[in-house]
């Protein structure tokens, strides 16, 4: 089938547009979307609506996964719908752009492949093998059901495909090949001298008339806006985390052991029968019968759910469903568990989801929970409560404060807490509390920067609470310059080196223009030189800014030098001394086998960001 499919992407109409995309992809950018339209979705593409809902759903997938990849150390803002969204319905375009050319093409999902996706997943794996509970949590923790990410992980079979055909349609000739073969493996020998930042030191000292002259040529470019400085409270749950009363969490302990036992539990497995939509009710019945005999006839049950369960995320682990205490699965289902004995198998059981045969491989006694257990989460339940009481509380004492009160110093001295002074911040910028936009926002309103009022009271994230009151109003102006002499002084340090060193390159260029060689000018300097031969793009023992320096020489120039920068403090100058032209049998078949990978690897996505451009551009594509 895939290899029909194939042919028929390679039929000619298929190759003429594949031989426009490039052409077309000059053409294609953002003009290829137009924006605007009846606000039903979040974009059309072609018949297709993008909805809102998925539109959102995708961007807290996506703050989601970012979340858990970087934890705490992760930055509020990087979070914002409004920073997450345009990328996102991009990748959503380009997928319903995707999914529609693979539909005309006749692709469609393989039903064996989606299972091995979703068994193969590491997400899925619990020490080392898939785990069928761990697959339903991870679904579940993704607002997600078995049915809707099989149906996506369909979608995406599709689209490996159409990639696979993608790839296919690229290929690198000949002439591709040797002109990468050659420019890999060509080697040149380098010379070059390594000026030390000593040398250039007296060229590069900087006085004090310097640095007022170019402050005073230059003011505007130390301008700088409007800032303030306020004095502000902070009111934090750190603040108001006390230890737990004794007597209350004694007392709590000991009505929660008296109550608090963990349910039996059984862990069961089951054979589910989905009847399929160009199903008959006899055919479906059958099937049904069909496997009663089977478990009747006493045919392994794990056997039997891989043979001929529909239920892709159980099947494949002999059906195994994991553990229930009475309230996991649908009543019918819990009806059923509760009437068997271990080892025993229910007759069909009707759901929702489709008729059921359930076995229950075990059962576990009910057991008390250890004090020491019940204790922690007790303590830690009631510290939180006591803590956000006692927190809001606070707050609404410092609201009420604030609104009544001239200045913080009252509020500050009945809720026993520092009042705090900002360092300056303007409009865009701030450190420490003030990065928080809402915070700066509120400084400026024209309540507290104009009227001279507190500000309310103003939530942060991790129940943080700000009050505060503007202390300094520092107008936009010029820097003054003994803030920024120490950056005035480092620029003219270097653009003083930069002068020094192109004169130095002027007299090394002279003196080999004349005969001599970069030797003798580096022993009259007193300057290192070092030579490096046969030199190749992947040499490691040159510095990187020398390599890249030779490389980009052309092959004739011989008789010059030219400077980089080694450090902050030194520059070398760099001679290419000779060039050897690439010869593809000084390659060994694997670096060759692994320099055409990565060509045709780049080929391929160069490839298939035409490919997308066309799609956009034939396609309606309306972004709202």
């Amino acid at each position: 089938m895939l290899q029909s499919m194939r042919e028929g992407v390679k039929s000619p109409w298929v190759l003429v547009v594949i031989g426009l995309i490039v052409l077309s992809f000059v053409l294609t950018g953002a003009e290829s979307l137009t924006f605007g339209g009846a606000q039903s979705g979040a974009a059309k593409v072609n018949d297709r609506e993008i909805s809102f809902n998925e539109l959102q759903f995708a961007i807290e997938q996506q703050r989601r996964q970012l979340s858990e990849i970087y934890g705490d150390q992760l930055d509020p803002s990087l979070l914002d719908d409004d920073l997450l969204r345009p990328g996102i319905l991009n990748n959503l375009v380009d997928r319903a752009l995707l999914e529609d050319y693979a539909t005309a093409l006749g692709i469609t999902a393989s039903p064996e492949a989606v299972r091995r996706s979703i068994i193969g997943n590491p997400t899925f794996e619990v020490e080392g093998s898939f785990s069928a509970d761990y697959y339903r949590d991870v679904l579940r923790s993704n607002g997600l059901s078995p049915d809707q990410y099989r149906a996506e992980q369909g979608n995406t079979d599709q689209l490996i495909k159409l990639e696979s055909i993608i790839a296919d349609a690229d290929f690198i000739t000949p002439v591709e090949a040797k002109a990468a073969i050659d420019v890999v493996v060509e080697r040149r020998d380098v010379r070059f001298l390594v000026v030390p930042g000593t040398a250039l030191a007296t060229a590069s000292a900087v006085d004090d008339a310097a640095i007022s002259a170019f402050y005073d040529a230059n003011r505007r470019l130390f301008a700088q806006p409007e800032r303030l400085s306020v004095e502000y409270i902070e009111l934090n749950p750190a603040q108001y985390a006390l230890p737990v009363d004794e007597a209350e969490l004694e007392a709590q302990l000991a009505d929660a052991l008296a109550d608090y036992e963990t349910k039996a539990q059984s862990e069961v497995a089951h054979i589910l029968l989905i009847q399929e939509d160009d199903e008959t009710d006899e055919a479906y019945a059958a099937r049904i019968a069909e496997v009663g005999s089977r478990l009747a006839a006493d045919e392994d049950f794990a056997a039997i759910a891989a043979d001929a369960s529909d239920d892709i995320g159980s099947s494949f682990v002999g059906g195994d469903l994991g553990f229930t205490d009475g309230s996991v699965f649908p009543d019918a289902m819990e009806d059923a568990i509760a009437s068997l004995e271990v080892g025993g198998v229910s007759s069909p059981v009707t759901t929702d989801a489709g008729t059921h045969f359930i076995l229950v491989k075990s059962r576990s006694a009910a057991e008390q929970v250890p004090d020491e257990l019940l204790r922690a989460e007790i303590t830690e339940s009631l510290q939180t409560a006591q803590t956000q009481r006692d927190l809001l509380i606070a707050v609404d004492q410092l609201r009420d404060l604030v609104f009544t009160s001239s200045g913080l110093a009252t509020a500050a001295e009945q809720l026993g807490v520092p009042v705090s002074i900002s360092q300056p911040f303007s409009r865009d910028e701030g450190e420490g509390l003030f990065v928080e936009s809402s915070l700066r926002n509120a400084a400026f309103s024209e309540d507290v920067l104009i009227d001279g009022n507190n500000s309310d009271v103003i939530e942060l994230s991790g129940s943080r609470f700000v009050a505060m009151a503007v202390k300094e109003r520092l107008p936009e102006g010029i820097k003054p310059l003994a803030e920024v002499r120490d950056g005035i002084e480092a620029q003219l340090a270097s653009e003083a080196k930069d002068r020094a060193m192109t004169t130095l390159v002027d007299e090394v260029n002279a003196s080999l223009s004349a005969g001599e060689t970069l030797e003798s000018v580096s022993s009259a300097k007193g300057y290192e030189w070092r030579v490096e031969l046969a030199a190749t793009r992947q040499n490691v023992n040159l510095p990187s800014a020398v390599l890249q320096s030779a490389f980009s020489k052309r092959s004739t120039d011989t008789e010059t030098v030219s400077a980089v920068r080694l450090d902050d403090e030194s520059y070398a100058l760099v001679q290419l001394a000779r060039t050897q032209a690439g010869r593809e049998d000084t390659m060994v078949g694997v670096e060759r086998d692994a320099l055409l990978r990565e060509v045709s690897d780049v080929s391929a996505s160069l490839l298939r960001q035409e490919f997308m451009a066309d799609l956009k551009r034939r396609g309606d594509v309306v972004i709202r």
